[in-house]
């Protein structure tokens, strides 16, 4: 015959040998010292925790013939019976396995039959499985139940209960154990069962159990099995060490050593899950009793190394990669990729790493202490940047994240010199978005071609395309008087930086005169002087950064005329008027001949023309 396992062999009898569950005791107790129970109790809590157990001592307690103070006797036949499973005064039902409907009528059925006892104590086990029909069929007996029946029902998951249900039985909440308490307990088996435990073995046990009474006692079995030996966990261990130096190479040989001692992914990811959420309430300050000395003096030391946004970011992605498990062809994958991301800076651009990385230059700064953070993974061919043989190149400064590739390789394209350019020199190449460093000083802005479309005289002409043209420099304030040229200049400076429809309606207008802080601007058609109106504001801040000085922006209707053509355009285009008769006889190429009637006619072949006013066709 097998061995029976120590947390069967160790299930509490009485009241007095369940721990971590004094506010549950102590009401039972005094409902049946006092012979208040109620009809029906619904017991909730984490696996393990004694729910079951204090359901068959509450049957031992309803039908114990020497009841002392709320506490059932255990000697007397009807404890005894049900200790051994023989009673008739308890009923058990798996209700994860018998959750139809069929079921739950059966076992109303049974109700009317009395019992050998005087209280008879159904039980229904993870009742939140029961199917709709099979819960709404409890429903009428639950609520108005033999006068010699006790539901008592146990559920993992009380939110999964109809609230009907839940609100006709009184609901108690069963707790996972401190440490202490299972250490105490462990101690307590193992010396009353005789047992060779390393004194080590302890704390792993209880750490394996995390709260849970019957899960430390499995530990403590699976420990006695192997004759003493320890499972490890240094593999996890290390996994997380690993994540806190950023180290990928180290994470990614944890994972691998784990795997290879048989540890399944799954049992990897939900056992860092754990560890880190214990450094995550370190961190925050929240109370640990399931933890022992040691497991929190390492989750301290974790957490100060981690910090609180790298602890998060890491729960969300191991608890993301634990759900992608369920559909991932190789397990292992989601696990190796989320170390990844946690353990190297540069593997990850979203928001929360950046944050992250953020919150570590914080710490440090506070600290005193100085972290390196590795630069974002750029394009291989922007890592090197293009310098002249006598100047010194100035660094590239990008933001980190995403376009970061992208800002580079444009300022390298400024810096790079003509001939390495792959564009040929006639096209020029595109520009970045901000203005790299001028290449060479601008003595004086030049009116751009519009205004002035000749070249001046005595200007030498180019036999090879023009270059392109340098990014302008930043603009210098203007001192005394300004001078239509100046503000033309500037004017062609801020149309670039405007908006599309702005930026056209700008370049079409022409400086017509500067007088002190006032500027007149002309437009080719009096249409546009709406459009120019609109952005009007943001062209007067634009020129008073430019030229140093608050300046006014006023429109007319036409520009005025260049200065080579015969006449000048006037200010307002002269109205034309259409004359109220006109002998079409005189107009050049009128066809007079030919009637309306003998056009229509040639249009519509066969078609007859019927004069309503004359009658005739």
């Amino acid at each position: 015959m097998a061995q029976q396992s120590l947390y069967r062999r160790y299930r509490s009898q009485r009241f007095a040998e369940l721990r971590g569950q004094d506010h549950v005791v102590r009401a039972l107790r005094h409902a049946v010292a006092s012979g208040t129970e109620g009809h029906g109790y619904l017991f909730s809590g984490p696996r393990g925790c004694g729910k079951t157990s204090t359901a068959r001592i509450l049957a031992k307690a309803l039908n114990c013939t020497n009841l002392s103070d709320g506490e059932p006797c255990g000697v007397c036949d009807s404890c005894k019976a049900i200790e051994a499973g023989q009673s008739y005064d308890l009923f058990e039902l798996d209700a994860a396995s018998n959750n139809g409907v069929d079921a739950m009528r059966e076992l109303i059925g049974r109700t009317a039959v009395g019992s050998p006892g005087r209280t008879k104590v159904y039980i229904l086990d993870e009742v939140h499985m029961l199917s709709t029909a099979a819960s709404n069929a409890l429903l009428k007996t639950l609520e108005e139940p033999p006068e010699h029946v006790v539901f008592v029902l146990a559920t993992t998951d009380p939110q999964k209960v109809l609230p009907t249900i839940r609100s006709r039985t009184q609901h108690f909440e069963f707790s996972l154990l401190a440490a202490e308490e299972l250490t105490e307990l462990v101690n307590w088996v193992i010396a009353d069962a005789g047992l060779d435990v390393p004194p080590e073995a302890v704390a792993q046990v209880v750490r394996l159990g995390r709260g849970s009474a019957r899960d430390t006692l499995s530990a403590l079995d699976r420990v006695v099995a192997s004759g003493g030996v320890v499972e490890s966990n240094e593999p996890v261990l290390e996994l997380a060490e690993a994540i806190a130096d950023k180290d990928t190479g180290r994470a990614m040989a944890a994972v691998d050593i784990a795997i290879g001692l048989g540890i399944e992914p799954r049992s990897i990811g939900e056992t860092l899950l754990a560890t880190l959420r214990d450094a995550f309430l370190v961190a925050v300050g929240a109370e640990t009793p399931h933890l022992t000395d040691d497991d929190r003096a390492r989750a301290k030391a974790l957490s100060s190394r981690l910090g609180t946004a790298s602890i998060t970011r890491a729960l969300e992605l191991i608890g993301s990669a634990l759900v992608d498990l369920r559909q991932a062809s190789s397990p292992r994958v989601p696990i190796e990729v989320a170390v990844i991301r946690l353990a190297s800076p540069t593997a990850d651009v979203s928001v929360e790493a950046l944050l992250e990385r953020i919150e570590r230059l914080e710490r440090a700064a506070a600290s005193g202490g100085v972290v390196a953070l590795a630069p974002a993974v750029i394009d291989p061919m922007v890592a090197a940047t293009v310098s002249d043989a006598d100047d010194e190149p100035e660094p590239i400064s990008v933001p980190a994240g995403r376009g970061a590739a992208a800002a580079a390789r444009a300022q390298l394209a400024e810096r790079r010199p003509e001939s390495t350019k792959s564009a040929p020199p006639s096209v020029p190449p595109r520009r970045a978005t901000a203005p790299a460093p001028p290449l060479a000083p601008v003595a004086a802005p030049t009116p751009p071609p519009a205004v002035s479309p000749d070249p001046e005289p005595g200007t030498p002409a180019s036999t090879a395309a023009p270059a392109p043209a340098p990014a302008p420099a930043a603009p210098t304030p203007v001192v005394g008087e300004l001078s239509v040229d100046g503000v033309t200049a500037a004017l062609s400076e801020v149309a670039a930086q405007l908006r599309p429809v702005a930026k056209a309606v700008y370049r079409e207008v022409a400086v017509r005169s500067v007088d002190g802080d006032r500027i007149v601007l002309a437009l080719p058609h009096a249409s546009l002087v709406e459009k120019a109106e609109a952005a009007r504001s943001d062209v007067e801040a634009r020129l008073a950064t430019a030229l140093g000085r608050p300046l006014t922006v006023a429109f007319e209707g036409a520009a005025p005329a260049p200065a080579s053509s015969p006449a000048a355009v006037p200010e307002q285009e002269p109205e034309h008027h259409i004359e109220e008769h006109v002998d079409v006889s005189q107009l050049t190429d009128a066809d007079v001949s030919t009637s309306g009637a003998d056009k229509l006619a040639r249009a519509f072949p066969g078609s007859i023309i019927v004069d309503k006013e004359n009658g005739t066709s």
